[in-house]
């Protein structure tokens, strides 16, 4: 296991192009592109992204002169190598030192150092947190470890994978320790063992991973509500990809953290790290000093601790690793427990100088241990002046809201050495300055707290901030703000607008109940000069927004909307808006269906580049059959099932009785289904693998000796054969139509000669005429012959 994770800082800090498919580039479009047209110029298709208003990303192998093309194009944004990443390990300990905690737990260095362990098992409010580990996977069977989550974008080749996000080399796993190894008394525990792990497998089985695949797990992170991203990998490689997926992901409010590389002064800050979006971590050792292998740069954010760090391995072991990998998973595990107190990962995304949040409190306490900022940043994470920043007491959303009552909500963290905090609430009108003051109740830290008010003013607006009071010093909240509503029954027609071709979305705001308890809001939908028609009713007893899909509409059609609110003793609508429904959605499209001859020695195969599309975007399913022309059998099928608007890629069928198959005519045939059950299909004849003509002879000279008194004929023959498939030849001596000598000859391949004797060792002294024949023959059996008369004897 240890020989597979070693690696040298040369290994981990060289080209980024290191074994990467000389072809594989990453294309990027402005926002609103088709990738159709790039994706047919891709002979291998990997995979597409969608990061907003990035614009789209297309991966795949593209010669040289797609490439002229598509960089020349005005709505291509770049075309751009897909590097390759490696992980930020700096070195590792020979198996021998494999670290036996079966029967203890120990709390490595490096959390005790930052001060997480004053914060364990104290947990966060019920929002919690997730980080995802970006690297090699994790072991999902570790006895030290809960993994919630896992997804894979690259490949698990060992045959031991309990999942496909398993990790094959350890690498991710000793990071996942780092961020959240249990405090269960076996093995470590690790900086945050309250935050959740998702294992996102980007690195194969060799440690490095590609940009597009490592992009594709970060858009994942945006998108599934991921708090906390750790990427401990890196290259000296600069990708627009990945900047494009940081930012899709940092704008979502993901905190992105990453190792800043082991290169020492030479390398600078390697790259994800090396951009805005992240923090970028180094190293320190246990003497609070920056090893000479951890990269300095301007781009420097926080250093961590990365010498020697015991953590988790595949297979319930442990042992000491070194990297700035090492270092990253310090840092993520912080910021995801601090962002499980409420906090957001940054206050302002677009300021990266002083983005506040989690980030910015991260920066702010710091420690300073005496290195240049190019080195240090700022400074060493301190995960207990972190906290202790930390407002012990949080405003959180104002419901329940009518004309003249509201529901303040607020939240109190876990705090050191009380059991039972005293907490109020204190509100006002905005314009106003004196604050007033809800009674006080007694509640356990950690909990959340809620009191009702009333004798509001309709129609105005209110600050609130909670209070709260542990004994020793009283501490103010942030400050939120409300409306109330109106003191009548008010509803406003919000945007309406069309989802497909029989649905349009209302959304309506309830301003004001009047006098009732609760009231039914719905909506009004008719056609032009058509009856008006009601929506299922929903109970709201606050103000604010409500929404609905209304369904069985007729395809292009214009229609009205109105929100309507129903009150015990009176109803009224908002204002009326118009909306049209979108075209009947047609069938499937085939966009590009192309046949590429590309049989073997072994088969007959022919690969389909596809290309589909459906105005709905609803695609579901894509497949190629090979058949006989002709015949109805199926030869071979594959299928791919898809999704959305458009997809494009390549299949492969193949006929596996290549001595039967090739030269024959064949039919193929694309189809490709949506989910409404939709199909199109286009079919293709074409002849596959053609035989080449029948081997030629060359050469066929014979010439009568004697050997040891024994008649006999010498043959020089040349063959060959255009399509490089010689099976063998034969030479045969006959008298009298009667075979007395022969030989056979291995040919292969394009051409082949040599030299035989043939004799007859019945023969007398006397001379008689004989036939020599040669005859070559091919992998398909085809035969080419020749014969000529000798006279053998005295």
């Amino acid at each position: 296991m240890f020989g597979a994770i070693t690696a040298s800082a040369e290994d981990t800090n060289g080209d980024g192009d290191e074994n990467g498919d000389e072809d594989r580039y990453v294309v990027g479009l402005e926002a609103g592109t088709s990738t159709a047209s790039v994706s047919r110029g891709a002979t291998q298709l990997y995979r597409s992204l969608n990061l907003s208003s990035g614009g789209s990303v297309v991966v795949g192998d593209f010669d040289e002169g797609v490439r002229r093309k598509l960089e020349a194009r005005s709505d291509v944004r770049y075309v751009e190598k897909d590097h390759v990443r490696r992980q930020q390990l700096h070195s590792a300990v020979e198996p021998s030192e494999s670290v036996d905690l079966s029967d203890e737990q120990e709390t490595p260095w490096g959390v005790e150092r930052i001060g997480a362990t004053d914060f364990h098992g104290k947990g966060g409010t019920e929002l919690g947190a997730t980080v995802a580990i970006l690297d090699s996977g994790i072991d999902p069977e570790h006895e030290s470890l809960e993994v919630a989550d896992g997804e894979a974008f690259t490949e698990c080749n060992g045959g031991f994978c309990a999942t496909e996000w398993d990790d094959e080399i350890g690498h991710g796993t000793h990071c996942a320790g780092t961020v959240a190894a249990q405090d269960n008394g076996t093995g470590v525990v690790g900086a945050a063992p309250d935050v959740d792990l998702c294992a996102l497998k980007v690195l194969a089985g060799d440690g490095s991973g590609y940009d597009s695949d490592i992009a594709a797990a970060i858009e994942w992170c945006a998108d599934n509500d991921i708090d906390v991203i750790n990427l401990s990998l890196g290259g000296s490689d600069e990708a627009q990809v990945l900047e494009d997926a940081l930012r899709y992901a940092y704008d979502r409010g993901v905190l992105v953290v990453a190792a800043a590389g082991n290169g020492g002064s030479v390398a600078g800050v390697d790259y994800p790290a090396g951009y805005d979006e992240c923090i970028a971590v180094g190293a320190t050792d246990d003497r609070d000093e920056v090893p000479d292998w951890s990269a300095r740069g301007d781009g420097i954010e926080l250093v961590a601790p990365g010498d020697a760090i015991l953590s988790t391995l595949p297979d319930d072991e442990y042992a000491y690793l070194e990297g700035t990998s090492m270092s990253t998973p310090h840092v993520a595990a912080i910021g995801a427990q601090l962002m499980s107190q409420g906090v957001p990962h940054a206050e302002n995304t677009d300021d990266v100088d002083d983005p506040g949040g989690a980030r910015g409190l991260l920066r702010e306490t710091a420690e300073d241990v005496g290195f240049d900022e190019d080195e240090q940043g700022f400074g060493l994470l301190n995960a207990f002046d972190a906290f202790e920043e930390l407002e012990p007491i949080t405003t959180e959303d104002v419901t329940d809201v009518r004309a003249t009552t509201a529901t303040l909500n607020g939240s109190v963290r876990s705090i050191e050495n009380a059991s039972e905090v005293d907490v109020c609430f204190e509100w006002r009108e905005s314009d106003e300055s004196e604050w007033t003051e809800t009674e006080t109740e007694s509640i356990e830290p950690g909990d959340e707290f809620s009191v009702a008010i009333d004798e509001l003013t309709p129609e105005t607006e209110y600050d609130v901030r909670g209070v709260l009071d542990d004994g020793d010093e009283t501490a103010t909240a942030n400050v939120e703000t409300f409306a109330t509503g109106l003191d009548e029954l008010a509803v406003e027609t919000g945007d309406v607008e069309a989802i497909d071709h029989r649905t349009i979305q209302g959304v309506g705001k309830l301003e004001g109940l009047g006098d009732a308890e609760s009231v039914e809001v719905s909506f009004s939908v008719r056609r032009d000069g058509d009856e008006w028609e009601e929506t299922d009713s929903q109970d709201r007893d606050s103000i604010g927004t409500y929404e609905d899909d209304i369904a069985g509409l007729e395809p292009e059609t214009e229609y009205e909307v109105e929100a309507v609110a129903d009150g015990s003793n009176e109803r009224t609508s908002g204002e009326t808006a118009t909306v049209e429904t979108d075209p009947e959605p047609g069938i499937p499209e085939i966009e590009r269906f192309e046949l590429t001859d590309d049989s073997n020695g072994q088969f007959v195969r022919c690969n389909v580049h596809w290309g589909v599309a459906d105005r709905d975007g609803d695609l579901e399913l894509v497949a190629t059959e090979l058949r006989y022309a002709d015949d109805d059998e199926e030869l071979h099928r594959v299928a791919s099932e898809i999704e959305g608007g458009e997809e494009s890629g390549i299949h492969t069928v193949r006929n596996s009785d290549r001595f039967e198959g090739a030269g024959e005519e064949y039919e193929i045939t694309l189809t490709v289904t949506d989910a409404e059950g939709n199909v199109t299909e286009e079919t293709e004849e074409t002849s596959l693998d053609e035989r080449s003509p029948a081997p030629g002879i060359d050469r066929f000279e014979v010439t009568t000796d004697d050997f040891l008194g024994t008649p006999e004929a010498v043959v020089d023959w040349a063959v060959s054969d255009d399509g490089e498939e010689l099976d063998g030849v034969e030479l045969e001596l006959c008298r009298d139509d009667e075979v007395v000598d022969e030989s056979s000859s291995m040919a292969r391949g394009e051409e082949a000669s040599g030299t035989d004797s043939l004799r007859d060792g019945a023969a007398d002294d006397d001379e008689a005429a004989y036939d020599v024949t040669i005859r070559v023959t091919d992998y398909f059996e085809q035969t080419t012959e020749e014969t000529t008369r000798v006279t053998l004897g005295e």
